[in-house]
């Protein structure tokens, strides 16, 4: 896992690896959490991102619904010690349109506090962040905290398709990867 990020835009306060004495639901691969600050002018913005990368295929469903409990908790936890600003991003390895007992989205979804700022986006087939035939679907997201990013705040999110500056998706799957990021862009303070 990893954070890219502009130094000389955020400072990077502490980084952390969720789970990591307890990372089988989340595949052997801990998500890890980057907490930063952002100051514009005298404004100052704390918040964090966790990353994040789900067990595969539907055999995977099991672990990734307790993988997302285990999340759900953890961050119901921070919210209720007073840290409220989080974006959690990643390849979830699940379809937010699918039927609900098929997915592992349900304690954000039951939450208000949480909102899944791509969901728009998933139900438009050209916008799959996993474009390959018969299974073309759109399993990476972007989690937010309602208190970091208003539901109706100035936000923009959409599927990068960076293929097109590469040559073509199979050349892009060769050197990068077999799902397309999505971006989340937004205005911190208004």
């Amino acid at each position: 896992q990893a954070i890219i990020y502009k130094r000389e835009t955020f400072t990077l306060v502490n980084q952390s690896e969720l789970f990591a004495e307890d990372d089988y639901n989340f595949a052997g691969r801990p998500p890890l959490r980057g907490d930063f600050q952002y100051k514009c002018g005298d404004k100052l913005l704390n918040f964090s991102v966790i990353n994040l990368h789900m067990k595969c295929c539907d055999s995977g469903l099991k672990r990734r619904q307790n993988a997302v409990k285990m999340l759900y908790n953890y961050l119901s936890n921070e919210i209720e010690s007073g840290f409220k600003n989080f974006i959690v991003l990643g390849d979830w390895n699940d379809d937010l349109k699918d039927k609900e007992h098929e997915h592992c989205f349900h304690p954000f979804q039951s939450d208000d506090r949480f909102y899944f700022v791509n969901e728009p986006l998933v139900y438009d087939v050209s916008n799959a962040t996993y474009p390959k035939e018969p299974y073309v679907s759109y399993l990476d997201h972007i989690l937010v905290t309602k208190h970091m990013i208003p539901k109706f705040s100035a936000s923009r999110t959409e599927t990068l398709f960076i293929e097109d500056y590469m040559g073509g998706f199979s050349k892009y799957e060769r050197y990068i990867s077999d799902h397309r990021p999505v971006m989340l862009g937004f205005v911190p303070f208004h």
